[in-house]
């Protein structure tokens, strides 16, 4: 089970190195407003850095650790169904 764990952490790292890709070339051509990126840049960082850091987290913890309680739901297998889609560009907005 906790190579499951980290499976899905490599999963979710991917994906937000996918984002720091694409934002990246957006910021490379003159004249783009590198400025306008660089906060939702250092919040993908970040993220990515935590989620390294959980990676070798649930790396070391030992089998059976912090097993679900009852009336815990597992997490669906599809992502779509509990992740809230996320844009890291200041000028988005949700609404």
């Amino acid at each position: 089970m906790g190579q499951e764990h980290v499976d899905v952490l490599k999963s979710a790292r991917e994906s937000f190195v996918r984002k720091r890709r694409i934002m990246a070339e957006q910021m490379v051509p003159s004249g783009a407003a590198a400025s306008h990126f660089a906060p939702a840049f250092t919040d993908l960082q970040a993220a990515i850095e935590a989620l390294d850091r959980a990676i070798v987290d649930e790396g070391n913890l030992p089998d059976g650790y912090a097993p679900a309680l009852d009336g815990e739901e597992a997490m669906p297998a599809d992502p779509d169904q509990t992740v809230v889609h996320v844009s890291f560009d200041p000028s988005h907005d949700p609404a």
